[in-house]
């Protein structure tokens, strides 16, 4: 079982790889397009507004609801089948319903995202038409996003982990070779025909797995499992409601520039995008394929065949995300000048930005611990947990980064979510020990300290090559960075007989 996870986790994480790097080109793409005109602007407004829409009908209700409901009957096609019909039916009204409200009030949306846009009547006229188009994309994401479930709880992941891929490969050829068609609509129409594609694919991957779902309105609300369901998604909106509320406070914050500096809401941006890369990579990538285990083991009263498989799971995200935290802590300004400093991203920026990705990266492993502690909560159908801890930590966020933005700017606001963060870790391993008994950490706690020491070795050897190495092109001197700190993490792994590599080396060597 675990030799499966493993591979499925290795295959979840190449598409979410694969759709980052694709992602960067499609920034640079759109950055080459439009630069920071007034089309854009009102793209990105248009884009988040659906968006905080998908965390709830997409992603939130797949990861929260659907995938643990589906993953304890999968065994059984006939009840999988059965309920999938009657939830894809509740969910298409639903969408249908959000969609036309806000293709309606889209212009009030608009005024209460972006009210600024008003003094601009072109680009606000601009941003309303984006957003009723971009709405269109929120049905399809939502009912792409619950298919995807299914296929998770058939643990059929290689569909699902690629289709973010599918995304930005659309914007990508949209704008390089039809542009000049759609001119300043060409975002907004790769983003539907995307949804489009993406629905189409994942709808082919049911049909593979010999599943096919028919409409079956009028038997969803009468349902038991159904009222099941819609009592644990309404927890789950409190906690999209916390989330959103962060973000939203963090912007306060950094847009406070008598006291945090100028650049401070940027800053955030780009640290966060650097610490949400191992983040998507390593611990999203693993929560949503041990979920479906978890799930299975919640629902037959397993505990211990689930306490042994999130031993498993916190081990293996140690072993990544320890050396990778302490990499990050050595060197946030090289890092950030490798992948941003040219152009109109300076010297100034380059020193606020490495000073907030230096206190964001305490608080890397907490981020990444939460979020396979949360999946562990919805594996046990208990989302009114986390959103309750998940609104502690939100206040400890604001209270923290109305005092730490004082002596440390905008840095303050980045340690106030690291702090926060390790809170909430707490808090949460506390309430799952009181639900599933206690977990064995020994073997955990040993790891840990052998990566410790073996991030230390790599995080001093790549920082002092950095500085008193040759003097080349900072590309290349990054490349042998890369590969001198690998060599070190496989060479010291191995030495500290990390089991990590002891599984690798069977999986690869041929059997004797």
């Amino acid at each position: 079982m675990y030799r499966k996870i493993a591979k499925n986790t290795g295959i979840v994480s190449l598409g979410t790889l694969t759709s980052r790097i694709l992602g960067a080109l499609r920034d640079a793409i759109i950055a080459n397009y439009f630069g920071t005109s007034g089309v854009l602007e009102s793209f990105l407004v248009a884009f988040r507004i659906p968006n905080i829409f998908r965390d709830l009908f997409g992603e939130g209700f797949s990861d929260a609801i659907a995938t643990p409901t589906f993953s304890q009957i999968a065994h059984d096609r006939k009840k999988l089948v059965a309920l999938g019909e009657k939830v894809l039916s509740l969910l298409t009204v639903t969408l249908a319903v959000f969609t036309l409200l806000g293709i309606i009030f889209a212009k009030y949306l608009v005024v209460l995202i972006a009210p600024g846009f008003l003094t601009d009547p072109e680009k606000f006229a601009m941003t309303v038409s984006y957003t009723r188009v971009t709405f269109i994309y929120l049905f399809f994401i939502g009912l792409i996003s619950l298919m995807s479930s299914l296929l998770y709880a058939l643990k059929r992941f290689f569909i699902p982990a690629f289709l973010p891929m599918l995304f930005n490969a659309s914007l990508i050829v949209g704008l390089v070779f039809f542009s000049r068609y759609f001119q300043h609509y060409i975002l907004v129409v790769s983003v539907i025909i995307a949804g489009l594609i993406q629905y189409i694919v994942v709808y082919w991957g049911l049909r593979h797995q010999h599943l096919t779902l028919r409409f079956r309105w009028g038997e969803g609300f009468g349902d038991p499992q159904i009222k099941t369901m819609l009592r644990r998604f309404f927890p789950r909106v409190g906690a999209s409601v916390v989330y959103h509320l962060n973000v939203f406070i963090d912007t306060v914050f950094s847009s406070l520039s008598w006291i945090v500096g100028e650049g401070g809401v940027a800053a955030i941006y780009y640290a966060n995008r650097i610490i949400q890369f191992p983040l998507a990579l390593i611990s999203v990538s693993l929560a949503r394929v041990i979920i479906v285990d978890l799930s299975g083991f919640g629902g037959h009263k397993n505990m211990d065949e689930f306490k042994r498989l999130f031993v498993f799971a916190i081990r293996n995200m140690f072993f990544f995300i320890v050396p990778l935290s302490i990499v990050f802590l050595f060197m946030p300004y090289e890092i950030i000048e490798v992948i941003f400093l040219r152009g109109r991203f300076g010297r100034d920026s380059l020193g606020i930005t490495g000073s907030v990705l230096f206190f964001y990266s305490w608080g890397l492993l907490p981020f990444c611990t939460v979020k396979l502690l949360v999946h562990s909560f919805y594996s046990l159908k208990d989302t009114v947990t986390p959103a309750k801890i998940s609104a502690i930590a939100l206040v400890v966020n604001v209270v923290l980064s109305a005092i730490l933005m004082f002596p440390l700017r905008i840095s303050g606001v980045a340690l106030a979510s690291s702090i926060a963060a390790s809170l909430q870790t707490l808090l949460l391993y506390r309430a799952l020990i009181g639900k599933i008994g206690p977990i064995p950490w020994r073997e955990i706690v040993y790891d840990t300290v052998k990566l410790l020491l073996l991030g230390g070795v790599i995080a001093v050897v790549v920082k002092v090559f950095w500085v008193w190495g040759p003097d080349v092109n900072k590309y290349w001197k990054c490349g042998i960075d890369v590969i001198l700190g690998g060599t070190i993490f496989i060479i010291i792994g191995m030495i500290l007989r990390l089991d990590q590599f002891n599984h690798l080396k069977r999986w690869i060597l041929p059997k004797k």
